[in-house]
């Protein structure tokens, strides 16, 4: 937290101040990417150890609920097969942080089956709960317990009938961000953003201190302004994004097509940048 706010305090005075006032070169936008990456890392870390904190399990004679900061998921009693302990599963989904806090995401098994985890524990500690087609890791306090009273509930029967789902709180949706499609869309659009950022602060102590932004069929200019204008290329590229991300994050549970589309919109309008960039500096 003091690294994070020793490096972006200085870099947001810079940046309050009129475009034209900005130090734009390569030391600025380190100074950027530092900046985002600490921040970044202090969300996902605040996120972790507060879903370690406030991760709960309960069984009612409905179904089994998996609740952290707001979000939930409701497991029919009716979909529940079977449930294990002490079963060792690979549990590794690739990312360094996966592991921060409690253990979570998904993981794909050798049968075909998702595994969901919402556990504190290694899975050899955890309960996996399992339904047709995917297994829950939880890791309640008395799993024993736990287990009986589960059983007891299945014996007795639901008083309501209910689907498998998935209920949340935005925005911490979590089938939005375990969504592959969606995660590759975010990195690509924030990578080529911040490649053409990067490029463009590179490249800015060089250009003239006008530029033309419009040429004719001849190649003439017909608009000439002001050198730092080029930076607004990649800032309307990451206003673009945020919006379509955000739009996205709102339809996801009813509209996953859709909020795919509105993402892989946002990659596509980065690119478009990128070309006009490269057109207008050529």
């Amino acid at each position: 937290m003091v690294a994070m706010l020793g490096v972006t305090l200085p870099l947001g005075r810079d940046l309050l101040r009129p475009l034209i006032e900005w130090p734009i070169n390569r030391d600025l936008f380190l100074r950027l990417l530092i900046s985002l990456a600490l921040v970044v890392t202090t969300i996902v870390m605040a996120y972790r150890v507060a879903t370690a904190f406030t991760l709960t399990y309960a069984v009612d004679r409905n179904g089994l609920y998996i609740s952290w900061l707001g979000s939930s998921v409701v497991i029919s009693l009716q979909a529940i097969r079977s449930i294990e302990q002490g079963v060792r599963l690979p549990m590794s989904n690739g990312s360094p942080f996966a592991d921060l806090g409690y253990l979570h995401g998904q993981v794909q098994l050798a049968d075909g089956r998702r595994l969901h985890r919402f556990t504190t524990q290694p899975l050899a500690n955890s309960l996996l709960v399992y339904t047709a087609e995917e297994v829950y890791a939880i890791a309640p306090q008395d799993p024993t317990a736990f287990i009986q009273d589960l059983e007891q509930r299945q014996r007795i029967g639901a008083a309501q009938i209910r689907p498998l789902e998935v209920e949340v709180v935005r925005p911490f949706i979590y089938l939005f961000w375990e969504d592959p499609l969606i995660r590759t869309g975010l990195l690509a659009t924030v990578g080529v953003n911040l490649g053409l950022v990067g490029w463009l602060t590179n490249i800015y102590p060089a250009l003239p201190a006008m530029i033309d932004l419009r040429a004719n069929a001849l190649g003439a200019p017909t608009t000439m302004a002001p050198g730092y204008q080029i930076l607004l290329l990649p800032l309307a590229g990451a206003i673009i994004g945020l919006l379509n991300s955000a739009i996205a994050l709102l339809l996801y549970r009813h509209e996953p097509a859709g909020a795919r589309l509105l993402v892989m919109g946002a990659f596509v309008v980065q690119l478009l940048f990128l070309v006009a960039a490269v057109t207008i500096l050529r």
